[in-house]
């Protein structure tokens, strides 16, 4: 939904009659255009555990597992180092998106209202590497968490939450790559469950997994409880979907 965000930046822009938020505007926009967009990564989830679609998306020719982490554990803001270093701490949220129809922009205006005014408050401000902030920066910064909350309503099905990590002003730490289907993809990994001091809380981040539609979901299940209990987790719930779908 970048396109929509900045699409309603430039209709901002050119309504104003303020000189000063026509400027503040231009000086966000500029920025977007030029933004590093391998500096943005997200990561899907569902809220809904045993949806048909899902399972057939996903895997529709071999087993497949729906996993229940923990809402901390998808908090995490911090970058694996792939050379086996210290790990990095970046900027990110861990939100629900919000669906949006194109002919409705209500929901991006007032999260554009918000990321404006936050700029303003932090305009002059230190950051974390000690330079004083620029308000278009502070926007563009949060632009760049906030926008890829935002997806079209024809896919409000999917109840999807998003763990979006953002680096906007330097390159993102520990990028790797991998194959796609027709291009290299570039990617990050996450050192799930950590707090702000990279500590490990007291809770396991899986609570539960469901064994998706399989020709013997009951052993499927007593597989996966083992896989559980021997590395010392059998608190985690292990069922079986619930719906009658075959695939094989």
């Amino acid at each position: 939904m970048w396109s929509l965000v900045l699409r309603r930046l430039k209709e901002r822009r050119d309504l104003t009659e303020s000189s000063e938020e026509r400027t503040y505007l231009s000086e966000i926009i500029s920025s977007t255009d030029g933004r590093r967009k391998h500096n943005e990564y997200v990561a899907s989830f569902s809220q809904e555990d045993d949806d048909l679609s899902q399972w057939r998306a996903y895997c529709p020719e071999q087993a497949g597992f729906s996993i229940g982490f923990s809402s901390a554990a998808l908090r995490s803001q911090w970058v694996a180092d792939p050379h086996g270093g210290k790990p990095s701490f970046v900027g990110g949220k861990l939100a629900k998106v919000r669906y949006v129809n194109e002919s409705d922009t209500s929901q991006i205006d007032l999260a554009i209202d918000q990321t404006l005014q936050l700029g303003a408050m932090l305009h002059g401000s230190q950051g974390f590497s000690g330079r004083t902030l620029a308000k278009e920066q502070v926007a563009m910064a949060w632009f760049s968490i906030t926008a890829p909350l935002f997806k079209n309503t024809a896919f409000h099905a999917e109840s999807e939450w998003r763990m979006v990590l953002s680096k906007p002003h330097k390159p993102m730490p520990g990028v790797r790559f991998g194959m796609g289907k027709s291009t290299i993809v570039p990617y990050i990994e996450v050192d799930l469950n950590r707090d702000l001091k990279f500590e490990l809380p007291d809770e396991y981040m899986i609570r539960r997994v469901l064994i998706g539609p399989a020709p013997n979901p009951d052993l499927s299940v007593e597989a996966v409880k083992s896989l559980f209990a021997y590395n010392g987790h059998s608190e985690v719930v292990v069922q079986k979907s619930t719906i009658p779908y075959r695939h094989w």
